[in-house]
């Protein structure tokens, strides 16, 4: 339940007064007044009534004694600039923290993330190396060079790719246009499930990599990556 520290802390928050509280919780002024002053013990039914309020207006409870607002569903920024790819590997190794978490890559050309981001990779990979969160890329049929392990890979029909690669993660979606040096990142729970569910549709009609063709391919010459 709802503590009173955590009333005031919401409420300065989303800058209410004690009023603004009053009217959204269908309260009175002097009811918020004396629950926030320690004067009243009230009932638990005001206080899910205070919870519910505070909530709906974009608080999240956190720890039992904590509070926050709540992100926004939908955010959209551009990465560009000299460290585009940085900015963007600092997002990817702090969302995936565990074995359990995953990024999915649709991959148009994997040399592009040596041209591009050579000075970068090694700290992607030392952090998967340390977390050991799961990785799946779908790549055209044609592809010749690799930078990841084999039992990452299928591939697709060389139709379906362009000049752009795109990535899922936790909750963000990343389109990568490569030609302009920008990311195109949205964070949205729905949109990430969406682009997920189309990645698995594509995944599971992918071809994975025999021996065969992986000992014939061109490969990123790091021991972590290509085993």
């Amino acid at each position: 339940m709802i503590i009173l520290t955590q009333i005031k802390a919401a409420r300065a928050l989303l800058g209410w007064t004690q009023d603004d509280l009053a009217k959204a919780a269908k309260l009175s002024l002097p009811a918020i007044n004396n629950i926030e002053r320690g004067l009243t013990t009230p009932r638990k039914e005001t206080l899910q009534s205070i919870q519910s309020t505070l909530s709906d207006a974009g608080i999240d409870f956190i720890d039992q004694i904590g509070v926050q607002l709540r992100p926004p569903e939908l955010e959209i920024q551009i990465l560009e600039g000299a460290d585009w790819l940085k900015k963007y590997d600092d997002i990817v190794i702090s969302t995936l923290k565990s074995p359990e978490d995953e990024i999915c890559q649709f991959s148009c050309d994997e040399k592009l993330w040596m041209i591009y981001g050579g000075t970068t990779n090694h700290h992607y990979i030392i952090h998967r190396n340390k977390t050991g969160f799961q990785e799946r890329i779908l790549i055209p049929q044609s592809q010749k060079f690799f930078t990841n392990l084999r039992k990452v890979y299928r591939t697709a029909s060389d139709d379906l790719f362009r000049q752009t690669s795109w990535q899922v993660f936790g909750s963000y979606v990343a389109q990568i246009i490569w030609a302009k040096r920008q990311i195109l990142l949205t964070r949205s729970t729905t949109l990430a499930d969406a682009q997920r569910a189309i990645f698995d549709a594509l995944w599971d009609n992918g071809k994975p990599l025999t021996e065969a063709q992986w000992k014939k391919l061109e490969k990123w010459d790091s021991p972590d990556s290509v085993v």
